[in-house]
């Protein structure tokens, strides 16, 4: 137990007190704060860039650029123009070819050609994307349609308004333990991307640092003092722990300065919901993120010791890396298409290799039955034992191999040999 806490306390520290880990975290941690304190930020430099109150633009005038209306009164311009609140309008008589060549020349943002009672045409030079000027002419034309229809049945103006202005009103309910996809959806891909990046930047660590050792001949050295299993999980644990403490300090230091300018994002959701992450969901990402690591830091490990040189290596791991990348990809197509109970997911999400981004996916956007959730962790619990220990024979029996690194049959053989 001794030789394995020095190895641990070795691997966490040659991470922690790297300089180049340290510099990427305090850049992370810069950014993350650049990017939260962006409202005060950019109000001191609105501040000081304000111009006088005399030439200031007033807070009713429109904003948007010049758009040509054509084929409507100038009554029912002003209509229209009373919904398109941030472009200002301009009554023409051209057609819509001429429109368009204006449009194109910069004399108009954008024209709108009403050709009929429910048609028209909009031109512009390039489609925004949130421009919404569509949806709104589409609901004035449709207003104005309506209000016609009623006016020749004989309906009262006071009718029309009525009718026109009349509007649904909803209400949600959720059952006890539903989830809104809409809210979920945003830091469920945060942390399932961190998830990723975490299990697969630091397994290759691992696999880097053994396969350096080994290579440099210094695993000779070390195995004649300690147990070949107590360098492997003294690596892993080592390695594991620092990477933990990294992304705890950069997710802390976002939480921080998220909490300093609280009121600054109260009007964007996004960022709301990214920071109002259930704490539930907090302790599932942790979960997965600790067994996802170890069951592939074994492999990633085992790997490591069965090359004689670093330029191997690539290769070697080549099969346990594209199998993450397939399985993340799986996930993020599901979780974009917001069906997170599809079958193939469901599946998923009870293969060990695959489970701890397709599970905590399904958890965080969904209702998971508890005893899938158990049953899922517990086959990645045991799976990751299982892998460990196969991980262990064949890094005892690596780390004296040279040459040419050894098929198949020769790692299940060892495999065998040590059952």
């Amino acid at each position: 137990m001794r030789h394995f806490l020095q190895v641990f306390r070795f691997e966490f520290f040659n991470y922690a007190k790297n300089k180049v880990f340290i510099a990427i975290t305090l850049i992370l941690v810069a950014a993350a704060g650049v990017v939260l304190f962006f409202p005060q930020i950019q109000s001191v430099f609105s501040a000081e860039e304000s111009s006088p109150p005399a030439q200031e633009q007033p807070a009713d005038e429109p904003t948007g650029g010049v758009v040509a209306v054509s084929g409507l009164t100038a009554e029912e311009m002003a209509g229209l123009a009373a919904a398109l609140t941030d472009s200002r309008l301009q009554l023409s008589e051209e057609n819509a070819d001429q429109l368009q060549a204006e449009v194109a020349n910069g004399t108009y943002e954008a024209a709108i050609v009403v050709t009929g009672e429910l048609s028209y045409t909009y031109i512009a030079e390039t489609l925004g994307l949130y421009d919404m000027t569509t949806a709104v002419v589409d609901e004035y034309l449709l207003n104005r349609y309506r209000a016609t229809q009623l006016t020749s049945l004989g309906a009262s103006t006071e009718t029309i308004e009525t009718v026109l202005g009349a509007r649904v009103e909803s209400t949600i309910l959720q059952t006890e333990n539903g989830t809104d996809q809409m809210q979920s959806f945003f830091y469920t891909y945060i942390l399932l991307l961190a998830l990723y990046m975490a299990i697969l930047l630091y397994g290759q660590f691992v696999a880097t640092s053994v396969a350096t050792e080994k290579s440099s001949r210094a695993m000779e050295l070390l195995i004649t003092s300690t147990k070949p299993k107590y360098l492997m999980f003294g690596k892993i644990l080592g390695t594991g722990s620092a990477g933990l403490l990294q992304f705890i300090l950069i997710f802390g230091s976002c939480f921080v300065f998220y909490n300093l300018n609280k009121d600054s994002w109260q009007e964007n959701e996004i960022i709301q919901s990214i920071f109002n992450i259930p704490t539930d969901i907090l302790l599932y990402a942790i979960l997965f993120f600790i067994l996802g690591y170890f069951l592939y830091a074994f492999m990633y490990g085992a790997l490591g010791s069965v090359v004689s040189k670093l330029e191997q290596l690539n290769l070697a791991v080549l099969p346990v890396t594209f199998l993450f990348v397939i399985a993340f990809t799986v996930v993020v197509a599901s979780l974009s298409s917001g069906d997170t109970e599809n079958l193939l997911i469901q599946i998923c999400s009870f293969v060990p290799f695959t489970s701890p981004m397709a599970m905590f996916v399904r958890i965080a956007m969904g209702s998971v039955p508890v005893w899938q959730i158990l049953l899922s962790v517990g086959i990645l619990v045991l799976s990751t034992i299982a892998v460990g220990f196969a991980a262990a024979a064949i890094y005892r029996a690596g780390v004296l191999m040279y040459g040419k690194p050894p098929k198949l049959r020769e790692l299940v053989a060892v495999l065998r040999e040590k059952a």
